[in-house]
């Protein structure tokens, strides 16, 4: 196998790949990218970690037949800094790989391709064209909220729904859900699926750059493509909490607020929390007041103007949470709909539908 190619092509598909290879797992295999010359002048690389893989079919000149391994974390680092706009790479004896560009000559151990596990195939899936922007809108909105508790492996990701119009992404840790929905003829599925959280984060990367994409479930699998690139996610397959239980479907107060003005409040109030000591909202009418203490370090209080007519009320949050769901919201104005102090807030953004974000309430 040789093959001669573009450098800014080939880090188009070794960027993501050498991302998504494993490199602590005990399968050598799994840090390594696959390369695997595909007809006539063009090259497959492709990456998997068995539960997100990574495949992209780049152009190339005077390539020859063949394929080889190469450590994808060793292979992207030389490409960056090898000089020029171009290089040749050539499988030699032992399955070690020669890469050549001006007058730098690296050689670098791999292994054979026959080998490496086998990419899922997207050919017979059904790809719809999506808006690449409000795909990743949706993944950053429901990200962070995403449980790392391996042990409840069914929060571990985020559940994608769609009736073909209307696609709905929610993710929860337990302590806080996040609900994001958006007008996008994505795929039509009769019941919701479940991402797993490094899935998204490659989808995210992959949207970063690109103004439109493809997007296609076929089970066990969800593809999307987007500037050459394809990837394959596996699915978790578990069952999603009911989440509509968890949203209240009324409440008494309504505490419309400055987003920028309380974002900044907590912030300074989250000097003076813990993880176990949070901030407390106390609401009177036409005030906000942010208050946090901790025995160890001192306390603030801080008042906000606010539009409440309510009885006196004062809900203890973990800050953080709250901040994360603000630092979502663009509109200049945010409602806090609350209930009683032990009873969870929601946060959404002031006459725009679409999102929002669920708080469980801390005993402060």
């Amino acid at each position: 196998m040789e093959f001669r190619i573009n450098k800014d092509e080939f880090l188009l598909g070794l960027r993501l790949a050498q991302s998504i290879a494993d490199r602590k797992s005990t399968m050598p295999m799994l840090a390594n990218v696959l390369l695997r010359v595909t007809g006539k002048n063009k090259l497959l690389v492709a990456a998997t970690d068995l539960n997100v893989a990574v495949s992209a079919t780049l152009e190339t000149a005077e390539a020859t037949d063949g394929g080889l391994t190469l450590g994808a974390k060793a292979l992207y680092d030389i490409v960056v800094n090898i000089p020029g706009n171009e290089l040749r790479l050539q499988r030699l004896d032992n399955n070690w790989a020669e890469i050549k560009a001006a007058k730098v000559n690296y050689r670098i151990v791999g292994m054979p391709d026959r080998d490496f596990p086998k990419i899922p195939d997207h050919r017979e899936a059904e790809f719809v064209d999506l808006d690449a922007a409000a795909l990743r809108e949706m993944i950053e909105k429901t990200l962070f909220s995403i449980s790392n508790d391996e042990t409840r492996f069914h929060l571990n990701g985020v559940l994608f729904e769609s009736d073909g119009k209307t696609a709905r992404m929610v993710s929860t840790d337990g302590h806080r859900l996040s609900k994001v929905d958006r007008a996008l003829e994505a795929p039509k599925l009769s019941t919701g699926v479940i991402i797993p959280k490094k899935g998204v984060v490659e989808i995210k990367r992959i949207l970063d750059a690109s103004a439109s994409c493809q997007l296609a479930v076929k089970s066990p699998y969800v593809f999307v493509t987007a500037n050459k690139l394809t990837l394959a996610v596996k699915l978790i397959e578990s069952e999603f909490p009911p989440y509509d239980q968890v949203i209240p479907k009324e409440h008494t107060k309504d505490v419309i607020v400055d987003r920028l003005l309380l974002l900044d409040a907590l912030k300074r109030a989250q000097l003076m929390s813990s993880e176990t000591r949070g901030v407390k909202f106390h609401l009177s009418k036409g005030t906000l007041l942010v208050t946090s203490n901790n025995p160890d370090i001192g306390e603030v209080r801080e008042e906000l103007d606010a539009d409440y007519d309510g009885e006196d009320i004062s809900v203890g949050f973990n800050g953080k949470y709250v901040l994360d769901v603000l630092s979502q919201i663009q509109t200049d104005q945010v409602v806090l709909e609350l209930n009683g102090e032990l009873d969870p807030g929601v946060v959404r953004p002031l006459d725009q539908e679409g999102y929002l974000g669920v708080v469980m309430p801390m005993r402060i």
